[in-house]
């Protein structure tokens, strides 16, 4: 019976650590496959959190620049060389690669994003060109890629809503908001 409980204590500790992490608990399930001259990218996210979720999803925007804007999905070439499709905050002043944050310059884009409150789900479907040019670093800007065999996943930032971050009224986050990463599997086209 001793092991039982402490089987039991155990449990209880972990739920409560994971509770506590600040880590929303989320669903992500992708499906990627060629179709034509594109990657096509089908997902779909839960949320199993108990509360509110921001997602990412909406592409950035510059409210001092009218009539701007990028995205919704950013092509990024990761340090360990898998090409990364996203629907998050990867903005320029956040890599290492500096030279398209202006030096000190602060930043004035914002993101969209929309709540996912508890128990909903949201999906999506889009396509990034076989021969395309990365957002992600800078250095690769302007310089097309082959995605035919690579490696791609795709990635979604989220946060949970608290009393510290609520959900923006009008819907803009800063690039240095809070965010955790969700990935899909990674896919090698063929």
């Amino acid at each position: 019976m001793t092991s039982l409980r402490r089987a039991a204590g155990l449990l209880l500790v972990t739920a409560a650590l994971a509770a506590c992490s600040g880590e929303p608990d989320l669903d992500l399930a992708v499906r990627t496959a060629v179709a034509g001259g594109d990657v096509t990218v089908e997902y779909t996210l839960t949320n199993r959190s108990g509360g509110p979720v921001v997602v990412y999803d909406g592409g950035w925007t510059d409210p001092q620049q009218p009539g701007w804007s990028r995205g919704p999905v950013e092509v990024s070439v990761r340090d360990d060389g898998v090409i990364e499709f996203s629907k998050r905050i990867i903005h320029p002043c956040q890599t290492p690669d500096t030279s398209d944050c202006g030096g000190a310059r602060v930043p004035t884009v914002r993101i969209r994003g929309s709540v996912l409150e508890p128990g909903a789900s949201r999906s999506d479907t889009f396509r990034v060109p076989l021969q395309t040019e990365p957002d992600h670093p800078a250095s690769a800007k302007r310089t097309p890629i082959s995605l035919a065999g690579q490696e791609v996943v795709f990635c979604v930032g989220v946060a949970e809503v608290t009393d510290d971050d609520p959900p923006a009224a009008d819907g803009l986050y800063p690039p240095d908001s809070p965010q955790t990463v969700r990935c899909g599997e990674p896919f090698r086209v063929p």
